[in-house]
């Protein structure tokens, strides 16, 4: 990549009068040079622009190539045009998502393995790790990030314009109301450090969509761009233009009818960056990519069980679970830059190697911390095997419970007993007796007894993606070698940073 030219009036001064006089060499030399300097101001970057969108709880078979019944229509294009991530896995919930896609980091290794951080929490992602955002701008990368942080607020240097980002236009916390933008009755609704009272009454879908496009026509192109969208749609309070929901047909249960209408809100979304990456001509030397933060979920507005909201179907369980239904998310990557495209991929991909991919693609230095992740750009783009044979879903010492993959098998330990089953869409609010498989659906308890009083699950996830078939009994072999493992990576577990809520952590005062 060429340098990016200095001011103009330093180019200036680099002809002076005197200098024409008996010194034709150096005088052509120093013309070259301001020629040079001159195109420079049309220059496009050779580093790739990355546009990273990240949906918040949106389930496997909540996007249209898993599910006709959602319009999803510029997603399954962009995603039937590029590659299709079928074994893609995230965290099973928001903060440990989003603290292992920005660190590279497995929570367990930086003690955000429990729960999320809620608006109090005095605390947020460890300030030793580099983020992400850090590295691209070292790498000489604009860095703007849009939508949801939930990576800590209570001190300024917990705050994304601190931790990597040039701009940041969104909400600190983990959910907020799409129109009011408050949480807990507080705004959070930030451009930087500066509240937003003004933009009250506006979809903040809208808002973020309207800011990306900005950032987008106004970039300099001599620069690459990384933009990372985190969209706040379809996570609850369930909120959507009526527009959206006239769509969906009014006999659906009106939980999955307007969350419905919330993803094809995010698609609309979707469409118009893309379509300003290609008015400002960044489209051929851009990544796209679309990761779900986790599982979708299930159990209506505001986690209340008056109806079906989010859908995890066929998988197994919901999100904030370790069964494949809260970590196993849609995904694709899609970009002009593909060495192959328009097919479906069946390699394992985990939120931490999206960093050192990532690093890869920008000919960013990934020295300094050490990385859970992998580079797959091998992977992505020409269709190679997954550079990882192991994957850690989460050790959990709180609740407790854990769980490990290796190869096609996996292993889950401890209390894996909430929100267990599948749960198939319903079209209307269903009766007690009609809702999703009860207790006796869910797979018994291996015969091996368990590690401290719980059981110990073994299933193969390729053959077996619903995990309706429990392998421990006739693999107890298998089964204590992985419980020996998951007990060796648990030695390096940082315990996990829950302090007590403090009023000091306010999104308002905590700035």
């Amino acid at each position: 990549m060429l340098p990016g030219p200095p001011p103009r009036r330093g180019r200036a001064a680099l002809v002076r009068p005197a200098d024409t006089m008996g010194w034709r060499g150096p005088v052509q030399l120093v013309l070259v040079l301001v020629l040079v300097l001159a195109l420079c101001d049309g220059a496009t970057t050779n580093q790739p622009h990355i546009v990273f969108i990240l949906a918040d709880d949106l389930g496997y078979n909540d996007v249209s190539w898993h599910n006709p019944d959602i319009l999803s229509p510029t997603l399954e294009a962009l995603a039937r045009e590029g590659v299709i991530l079928e074994q893609n896995y995230a965290q099973p919930l928001c903060t440990p998502s989003r603290s292992a896609l920005l660190s590279g980091r497995y929570p367990f290794h930086v003690g955000r393995q429990y729960g999320v951080l809620s608006p109090h929490m005095p605390t947020g992602l460890t300030l030793n790790v580099t983020l992400l955002p850090e590295r691209l701008r070292s790498a000489g990368y604009s860095t703007h990030m849009v939508g949801k942080w939930h990576l800590g607020n209570c001190a300024p240097e917990y705050l994304p314009h601190h931790r990597g980002f040039d701009t940041f236009l969104g909400f600190w916390c983990g959910q907020l109301e799409h129109y009011n933008h408050t949480v807990q009755d507080a705004l959070d609704f930030w451009d930087g450090d500066r509240p937003l009272p003004e933009l009250d009454g506006v979809y903040a879908t809208s808002v973020f969509t309207d800011r990306a496009e900005s950032i987008i026509k106004e970039h300099n192109a001599s620069r690459p761009l990384f933009m990372y969208l985190s969209a706040q749609n379809p996570h609850a309070p369930l909120e959507v233009p009526s527009e959206y929901e006239e769509l969906y047909p009014a006999t659906m249960n009106a939980d999955r009818r307007t969350y419905s209408a919330m993803v094809t809100a995010l698609d609309d979304s979707v469409g118009r960056v893309v379509q300003a990456l290609k008015d400002a001509d960044l489209y051929s030397n851009s990544v796209i990519l679309f990761v779900s933060d986790n599982g979708g979920s299930v159990f209506g507005n505001h986690g209340s069980r008056d109806g079906f909201a989010g859908n995890n179907y066929p998988l197994r369980g919901d999100k904030n679970t370790l069964w494949e239904g809260g970590t196993r998310t849609p995904a694709f990557v899609h970009s002009p830059l593909l060495e192959r495209a328009g097919y479906v991929s069946h390699e394992l991909i985990h939120i931490t190697d999206w960093m050192p991919t990532l690093l890869r693609l920008a000919g960013a230095s990934a020295d300094g911390d050490p990385l859970d992740g992998f580079d797959q750009w091998p992977m992505l783009s020409a269709g190679q095997p997954s550079a990882r044979t192991e994957m850690v879903y989460n050790i959990d010492e709180k609740l407790p419970n854990a769980a490990l993959r290796i190869g096609d098998l996996k292993l889950l330990w401890g209390d894996n007993s909430g929100s267990s089953d599948w749960y198939p869409v319903l079209e209307a609010l269903p009766n007690s007796s009609d809702r999703a498989p009860a207790s006796g659906r869910r797979s018994v308890r291996s015969s091996l007894g368990s590690l401290g009083e719980y059981p110990v699950y073994l299933f193969n996830v390729t053959a077996d993606p619903t995990e309706r078939l429990d392998l421990s009994s006739l693999m107890p072999e298998t089964v204590q070698a992985m419980l020996e493992r998951l007990l060796e990576l648990s030695k390096e577990l940082v315990p996990a940073d829950v302090p007590d809520p403090d009023p000091r952590g306010d999104p308002v005062d905590g700035v």
